[in-house]
């Protein structure tokens, strides 16, 4: 197996379940330390727990991801315990109960507020304290953003997750544009 990420401390949210939890594993068992966050805790701690029985190192850290002064005390907790954050990997992320029902006038406040809440709010809240870390660090780093397919098309009775997909692409551009400087890259996967 491939040794590439050995030392290197990855900051992983939605790592639970799904994506986020087979890139920490991924990430794990090539040499990272993976500090993984998300807001279901039972899945969480058994996650963090198969990582550790498989042989990798991982902490787990309930965190809402709408939440800027968690996010921040998650990614500060986790450059306490390693010394640093070389990467992150911003993959919390949801779908919405009115996705195939509700036509762009129909969509639910609440609705809309949750799905952009996460899905772009969350990933911002996410860069601004990661960007922070890396630039005080002066190393550099790598942060990779959960967009989707819906981020570069329309689709119909989708309107908040596309939108707060949309917008993933459009903050990770900013961002890209102006950390490069500071070697720290930011990517978006659109899967």
């Amino acid at each position: 197996m491939s040794t590439l990420f050995d030392g290197k401390v990855i900051a992983i949210t939605g790592g639970a379940s799904g994506i986020g939890l087979e890139t920490s594993k991924m990430l794990a068992s090539r040499g990272a330390k993976v500090a993984m966050s998300d807001v279901q805790e039972s899945a969480l701690t058994s996650a963090v727990n198969s990582i550790k029985e498989a042989g990798g190192e991982a902490t787990g850290t309930v965190v809402n991801v709408r939440d800027r002064k968690a996010v921040e005390s998650w990614i500060s907790s986790t450059v306490s315990k390693y010394g640093k954050l070389d990467g992150a990997v911003n993959l919390a992320g949801v779908i919405g109960k009115q996705i195939g029902v509700a036509n762009v006038e129909d969509i639910d406040d609440d609705e809309w507020d949750f799905i952009l809440g996460v899905n772009m709010k969350g990933v911002l809240n996410c860069m601004r304290a990661e960007i922070k870390e890396m630039t005080k660090a002066g190393k550099g780093g790598s942060i990779v953003n959960a967009a989707s397919i819906a981020g570069i098309t329309g689709m119909p009775k989708n309107g908040a997750y596309i939108a707060s997909k949309h917008a993933v692409i459009g903050l990770t551009k900013a961002a890209a544009s102006e950390c490069g400087m500071r070697n720290i890259r930011v990517n978006a996967i659109a899967p």
